[in-house]
């Protein structure tokens, strides 16, 4: 105020402060949008699409309605069964009855494998060859089990040719065959020995109808005139060999249920059934 009023005393106009400038932030330039651009519907696409959904869906289903077609017994049935191999202990009536239900699946979808794994479950029956015959024949050719002997007294139980162990019922058990005994699996080891004590024993007339093997490899037998064999588990076809030169010559002792001991290196021991006991070079 004081100023101002010394200014008019001197004859000056008072002075004006300078005003302040405010400078203004600069304006942002803002731009328009383009305009939308509106893409048209691929109507064509979508129509690709859905024809090939459609065409797809269609030969599916047609495939499936095929496939049941083909798979239809009556599209190609079998008219004819080949049978060789049947025999009294597997009669025809048996194997038939195991065989329809596979012939009734039609040529194209029975298996042969599965018709040989039915078969081999009949007993007697050692193994079956099947085959399919273009184009309505099913071929089947069975092999039968040879039985040599009993095993382990024959109840239920033969051993083939080969040594193998098969199971048949108790009541077709052929009663005129040999018994073998022994370990699990030495079939075709007392099969073999067998043979070879039949051949040492022929001079006399006479075979094995017992032959045994215990668990420490001794063996023991009965021939056809029931004498029954000590032989021990070493040098046991010599032994046998020996006592065949020998037994012509003690004839009084070869009488049912006496027991030859095999197992001395000079001679033998007998066992009359009264249990008197002799020995003799």
């Amino acid at each position: 105020m004081v100023s101002v009023m010394r200014d008019y005393h001197h004859g000056q106009n008072p002075q004006r402060p300078a005003a302040t400038t405010i400078k203004e932030p600069p304006k942002r330039k803002i731009e328009a949008a383009p305009p939308k651009v509106r893409r048209p519907v691929p109507w064509r696409l979508y129509g690709g699409v859905l024809v090939g959904g459609i065409g797809l869906s269609a030969l599916a289903w047609g495939g499936w309605m095929g496939w049941n077609w083909v798979r239809e017994p009556q599209l190609m049935p079998i008219s004819t069964l080949t049978i060789t191999g049947t025999s009294a202990q597997i009669p025809l009536p048996e194997v038939n009855a195991v065989l329809k239900p596979y012939a009734d699946q039609g040529f194209l979808w029975v298996h042969p494998d599965q018709v040989r794994h039915a078969l081999d479950t009949l007993p007697w029956v050692a193994d079956a060859e099947v085959r399919r015959v273009w184009p309505d024949r099913l071929q089947i050719d069975i092999k039968p089990y040879t039985p040599v002997a009993r095993w382990l007294g024959g109840a239920g139980q033969m051993v083939d040719d080969q040594g193998q162990v098969f199971s048949i019922p108790p009541s077709q058990v052929p009663s005129d065959l040999p018994n073998l005994e022994g370990p699990a699996d030495s079939g075709a080891r007392l099969i073999a020995q067998m043979a070879n004590f039949n051949q040492i024993l022929a001079p006399l007339g006479v075979n094995v109808l017992d032959l045994q093997e215990d668990q420490r490899g001794g063996w023991r037998c009965i021939l056809s005139n029931k004498v029954r064999l000590l032989l021990g588990s070493e040098d046991i076809l010599p032994a046998l060999k020996r006592w065949v030169v020998i037994a012509p010559q003690v004839k009084e002792y070869l009488v049912p249920g006496a027991t030859m001991d095999l197992r001395y290196t000079n001679g033998f021991a007998v066992a009359m059934p009264a249990a008197a006991t002799v020995s003799s070079q």
